[in-house]
Parts: C-alpha cells; sequence; structure tokens
C-alpha cells in the first residue's frame, strides 16, 4: 500500500514539473515590449486587436493612436488625449470626447472654448466630465513656452521616472521623480513609463529676470516729466501695456527695441516678457512744448502778423484817400 502511494505521489510530482516546463518554454523571460492588460500575451506596437498599455488607475496608453485614453465608464464613454495626466509640455495638446463622453476643459481656472485638436496657449489646464450637471476631474496638464518663469520643481507624471537631467547641458542630482528648476539657466529632462518604454524630454528655459526699460527725459521724484518720453531696452517677444489716464493707447514704437510717448497724462506701463516676468512704470507727461506746439505757435505767430500788416496798411489807405 505504502509503495503503491509512493509509486502515485512521484507520478503526480512528474507530472507538475513537465507541466512547469512546457510553462517556462513557451514565456519569453526577454520580453520588455507592449503588454495586452486583458490576456497578459504581448501585445506588438501596432498590431491588430488590443493593443494597449495599462497605466495609473484606469487610465491606458493606446498603441493604435499613442494616445492616453481615460475612460469613464461603460456607458459614458471615454477621453483620448496626447497628455499624460500631470504632463508639462511646451507643445500643443489634443483632446477628445468619444462613445458620447460629455467634457469641459478650464484653462486657469475658466472655461476653454478653443478649438480641442490643438490646445497651444501657456496655461494649466483641467479636463472635466461632466455627469448629471456635475463635473468630476479627470485629468490635468500644464502647457508652458519654450521660456516660463512658472515652474520652480519639475514633478513627473505618476508611473512616471526620470532618466536624464541636464541643466546648461551638464548632469544634475538625478532624483527618479522630481527635478528642482528654482534656479534659471537651460534644463533637458528626459523622463519615460516602463509600461511603454516611450520616452519623453522637456527642454525648457528658465527665466527669472523681469525686464528693464531705460528711459531719457528728466523725471522729477514723483514721476513727472515736462516733455516727450523716449524708451529702450524692449526684446523679442516683449509686450506693452500702456494707459493714458485709465485708457489703453499704444506708445511708438521703433522695432529697434525703442520707442517714444508723446500726449501728456498719466501713465501705467507694463512691460512683460515671453517668460511671464514683469515690470511695472508710471510716470506723469505735463504739458510741455514740442514740434507740433512751436509749430502751431509758429503759425499763429505768423497769421497775427498778417493780419497787423493788412490793417496797417489799409488804414494808409484811408489816410491818403
Amino acid at each position: 500500500m505504502v509503495r503503491k502511494l509512493l509509486a502515485l505521489a512521484l507520478c503526480v510530482l512528474m507530472g507538475c514539473v513537465c507541466l512547469s516546463a512546457g510553462l517556462f518554454a513557451s514565456a519569453d523571460l526577454d520580453y520588455t515590449g507592449v503588454i495586452d492588460p486583458e490576456s497578459g500575451e504581448p501585445a506588438a506596437e501596432g498590431s491588430e486587436g488590443s493593443a494597449r498599455s495599462a497605466l495609473s488607475g484606469s487610465m491606458y496608453f493606446d498603441w493604435h493612436t499613442y494616445d492616453y485614453v481615460y475612460p469613464i465608464s461603460d456607458s459614458l464613454g471615454q477621453v483620448h488625449s496626447s497628455a499624460a495626466d500631470g504632463m508639462v509640455l511646451t507643445t500643443p495638446v489634443s483632446v477628445r470626447a468619444e462613445n458620447g463622453a460629455s467634457i469641459v476643459v478650464y484653462a486657469d481656472g475658466v472655461e476653454y472654448t478653443g478649438d480641442l485638436t490643438r490646445i497651444s496657449a501657456p496655461g494649466k489646464y483641467q479636463v472635466s466630465t461632466q455627469v448629471e450637471g456635475q463635473n468630476r476631474r479627470l485629468f490635468t496638464f500644464m502647457l508652458v513656452g519654450s521660456s516660463t518663469n512658472a515652474i520652480h520643481t519639475f514633478q513627473v507624471p505618476e508611473g512616471f521616472y526620470i532618466t536624464e537631467a541636464l541643466k546648461d547641458g551638464e548632469s544634475i542630482y538625478l532624483d527618479r521623480f522630481s527635478v528642482s528648476m528654482e534656479e534659471e539657466g537651460d534644463y533637458e529632462i528626459t523622463y519615460e513609463y516602463p509600461a511603454t518604454d516611450y520616452a519623453y524630454t522637456l527642454k525648457i528655459r528658465i527665466d527669472r529676470t523681469a525686464p528693464e526699460l531705460l528711459f531719457q527725459g528728466t523725471v522729477d521724484r514723483r514721476g513727472r516729466i515736462r516733455s516727450q518720453l523716449d524708451f529702450s531696452g524692449l526684446e523679442t517677444g516683449d509686450s506693452i501695456y500702456l494707459t493714458r489716464s485709465g485708457v489703453q493707447v499704444a506708445p511708438v514704437l521703433n522695432g529697434d527695441g525703442t520707442g517714444t510717448i508723446f500726449d501728456t497724462g498719466i501713465y501705467r506701463m507694463l512691460v512683460t516678457d515671453p517668460a511671464g516676468n514683469s515690470s511695472e512704470y508710471n510716470f506723469i507727461i505735463l504739458q510741455y512744448f514740442n514740434t507740433q506746439s512751436w509749430l502751431f505757435f509758429l503759425i499763429v505767430g505768423v497769421t497775427l502778423a498778417a493780419v497787423i500788416v493788412y490793417l496797417a496798411l489799409q488804414r494808409r489807405q484811408l489816410k491818403i484817400g
């Protein structure tokens, strides 16, 4: 009896060994590509069928469209986007709702009504689903220009990790999940998601220096001047917001970084560079005599002299008569 039990156990053990060998033989332990989250089998990039990589939560990466997909529910559709939740990008982002999904996009807290297939204006964006009149946050992303002061610490989206971080061409301390960008300089940060092995590189310049204009003219301590105001120091991409007594006006710009303001009034000037840094100037231009004023008085003087001469001649003619 004991011998029979031992023989049976030996047969079961050999069967398990053979089955395990077959499973390991059929599995590719070196495979590092896309995995189908439903079957667990390799899913070739661009292949027919389910070719996607599961990411955090219910979000997944679609290898057919190279989009991040955010399912809402089985009956409320899904949202496709070129941005993963929490990404910082310098390139335009596309967002589209599918299968009846209802969404609302906010830019810096204000509802965005532009083209969702190419969102390019800098700002902080939130995409929310709209279900039964209520908004629920779905994902966020941030768009910045190639030069900005808006980032102090770069944080990779959930599930991603940093593979390389450079500042001014030199490698900086590598934290796999964040990079301090407090200091000015040119940054290049490469990060990827292990499930997709799809890398992103953020190239950006951090600029925290406000623009500075130089003014020509004698301005007193109260910011008053009795002449036209000439200024210089504008750089490419700088913008000017100028008001005169509360009404927006435009200065005369010469195209070489210089400009002039002629009219009298109380002025407020706000100069902003492409990175978002700004400087404010306040001044008052009092009544003064410029070229136009002198020309006006010259015309008045000539006219008055002509009238006096004419009257003198008329009076002389009367006396002679």
